[in-house]
């Protein structure tokens, strides 16, 4: 069994914080089993790229971020932009996360997809969650 997500992050169930975080818990499940295998490895793709080319923050806020590059890069063989807008979202978020939650949550993800934790393993036209 793997451990909620707050095992490897500074999340802090009692404070919600941080945010996005608490977002992520409260759409996917403290130890994200509502996400499929899929959302689980394009999550995980795009935050490691996000950590291994150390982001230069972009106050302006008006083109593309590198978290984006990160998202499409991690979903290269299909659009992940149109498929799953909401993951997207999500990933997003994560890029106002200290290095260390961002380093906890792949942590999560890894440990998760070899316990084999995650919703379903087919993708169609649209994301399918088993419960």
């Amino acid at each position: 069994m793997t451990q909620p997500v707050g095992y490897y992050t500074g999340y802090d169930p009692e404070a919600k914080s941080p945010e996005a975080l608490h977002q992520i818990q409260e759409r996917f499940g403290a130890r994200l089993q509502k996400m499929t295998y899929e959302q689980k490895i394009v999550f995980r793709a795009a935050l490691t790229g996000f950590i291994a080319q150390k982001p230069v923050w972009n106050e302006a806020a008006n083109s593309i971020t590198l978290i984006d590059c990160c998202i499409e890069s991690a979903g290269v063989d299909w659009n992940i932009w149109y498929e799953d807008e909401e993951l997207c979202e999500y990933i997003q978020a994560c890029s106002q996360l200290s290095e260390g939650n961002i380093e906890g949550l792949i942590q999560a993800l890894c440990e998760q997809i070899q316990g084999k934790v995650y919703a379903s393993r087919t993708h169609t036209t649209h994301w399918e969650v088993s419960l």
